[in-house]
């Protein structure tokens, strides 16, 4: 502790003087600064008048919901055109990506063979 008050006390402007602190005096250091960011967190908070607390009324209706229901033919062959879209073009990007990397690996193994 004497050794981090007289690097303080003497300047911190210098890199010498800085590069001669020590892990435990780093996180001395670190845990002030917490320490003084909450403390004007606090004092913040204390000058700031908070804003009033009244209930915010909320209305609720109390009809019966179904929560789920039985999709329409309609839904049902979207749904279906979808998967079978999605489904082509993660087949496309796949196969893309494979042959990408069976070119390269070709290539590699080709090189290494003409050695």
């Amino acid at each position: 502790m004497c050794s981090l008050m007289a690097v303080v006390s003497v300047s911190l402007s210098s890199p010498a003087l800085l590069a001669a602190l020590t892990a435990g005096d780093t996180t001395l250091r670190a845990l002030l600064a917490v320490a003084l960011a909450a403390l004007a967190l606090v004092a913040v908070d204390k000058m700031r008048p908070s804003t009033p607390r009244r209930p915010i009324p909320v209305r609720v209706d109390e009809r019966a919901a179904p929560l789920w229901r039985e999709p329409d033919r309609n839904q049902r062959l979207r749904a279906a055109g979808n998967l079978g879209v999605g489904s082509l073009v993660v087949g496309a990007v796949v196969a893309c990506v494979l042959g990408f990397v069976l070119a390269i690996t070709l290539e590699v193994v080709g090189g290494l063979l003409r050695r």
